[in-house]
């Protein structure tokens, strides 16, 4: 079953001089972790919020669950869960008051909302502070009330947007092990980030969007066959020489290292060519940043040559 069909899909906003989503083609399956990879500002909150019925497109067909979501909102809307990137705690009420609550509101009984209340937090190392109101709590914790408000009522697809931003490593895992146990009983999550790790250690699919355009999309094994190169050296741009660049395809980062993508073929010869010139450097293997890395700064490339060429 497709849980959702989105077909040329658009949406602009007055004022904005390029859309936020752009002839946006896609289908998701059910029963898998399928992730939207981006910058901010990408375009993946517009996609979840049009999703979740919260925002009407531009042009284009989208269908959830089999509804179309602009004729029949109210039938997708009981079936689906969602944590909004705007999203925050009521200051005055407690971890407990706003996951219990919310079950109830979703039509659980009293006992079964208990349940799913204790489970979650307890799941999410929440249970402990469950009678703190939101305004005592750190800005991980709040986070982390949203995320347990959003997986207690086990709905069929479930919305995340960048569900783990500004959590600590520990906090990121719990979530992430939740997420997982989640999509273990045959759930399907729809989920955004624009954090590498996170991507390609949940994720069953991934989409890369850009700028509002869709630029690439597979498996993880797919998406890295992208990159024609088996490694990637990082040297510090105040040590970057031309000669060590000429030997691999060079993507700035956007920090304060180039990347350069090599084949392990040419490793050595790198390898001996920056010793000698005494060049600090880091070598991996290929991963999901690598990936993205690739495709955006080629993509940015290329735009600054077409304006370059129009002026």
């Amino acid at each position: 079953m497709k849980v959702i069909e989105a077909l040329g899909l658009t949406k602009s906003y007055k004022g904005s001089k390029y859309p936020a989503l752009n002839d946006i083609s896609l289908s998701i399956d059910s029963k898998q972790i399928f992730t939207m990879l981006g910058r901010n500002g990408a375009g993946k909150t517009t996609f979840v919020r049009i999703c979740a019925t919260q925002l009407m497109p531009s042009s284009g067909r989208l269908s959830v669950l089999g509804h179309d979501i602009v004729k029949y909102p109210d039938k997708i809307r009981n079936q689906i869960s969602a944590i909004p990137q705007e999203g925050r705690p009521l200051r005055a009420l407690t971890p407990w008051d706003h996951v219990y609550n919310w079950l109830r509101i979703r039509g659980e009984s009293n006992n079964i909302a208990r349940e799913k209340a204790v489970q979650i937090l307890k799941k999410l190392d929440l249970y402990d502070a469950r009678n703190v109101p939101a305004m005592n709590l750190s800005g991980g914790m709040k986070q982390k009330v949203l995320v347990a408000m959003a997986l207690a009522p086990e709905a069929q697809l479930l919305f995340l947007d960048e569900p783990t931003i500004g959590l600590d490593p520990v906090s990121r895992r719990q979530v992430w092990s939740a997420i997982k146990d989640w999509k273990d009983q045959d759930r399907t999550i729809l989920l955004t980030t624009h954090y590498m790790d996170e991507a390609e250690l949940l994720a069953d699919y991934i989409v890369i969007i850009d700028k509002g355009n869709i630029i690439a999309k597979g498996t993880m094994n797919e998406l890295r066959k992208i990159v024609p190169y088996e490694l990637r050296i990082d040297v510090p741009k105040i040590n970057l020489d031309k000669s060590l660049m000429s030997l691999g395809s060079v993507v700035d980062s956007g920090a304060n290292f180039v990347r350069i993508f090599i084949y392990e073929t040419d490793a050595e010869k790198i390898y001996d060519k920056a010793l000698r010139m005494n060049i600090q450097f880091t070598v991996s293997p290929i991963t999901l940043d690598d990936v993205f890395v690739y495709l955006v700064g080629k993509k940015n490339n290329d735009d600054n040559i077409k304006s370059d060429n129009e002026i």
